[in-house]
């Protein structure tokens, strides 16, 4: 049996901030982030409220395609995102500035 992936140790600290940035509550944010997601791939993809929570707490990892539609929300580059050496002070004052 293989290893668990390495995940960025950051990322749930970082999500919650991309929400705080477009001021949503976890419903608005689950629905655009599903409208992201259809804008820019064509499909449809249902994310619960309660999926926001499970990112923002770390119980759960974002699949591609949400993460891509948090970055196009929170417009900064994947690399602020999912880089741990970029400590969260520094990407909150990166929001909404890199695109």
């Amino acid at each position: 049996m293989g290893s668990a992936r390495i995940r960025p140790k950051l990322l749930p600290e970082k999500l919650l901030p991309i929400r705080e940035f477009l001021n949503l509550g976890k419903v608005d944010m689950a629905n655009k982030l599903q409208l992201e997601i259809l804008s820019h791939s064509g499909n449809q993809y249902r994310i619960k409220p309660g999926r926001i929570s499970e990112y923002e707490n770390g119980r759960r990892e974002p699949n591609l395609f949400v993460l891509i539609a948090y970055i196009h929300l929170g417009q900064v580059h994947l690399e602020s995102v999912v880089d741990d050496d970029v400590i969260v002070s520094t990407f909150r004052k990166r929001l909404g500035k890199e695109f």
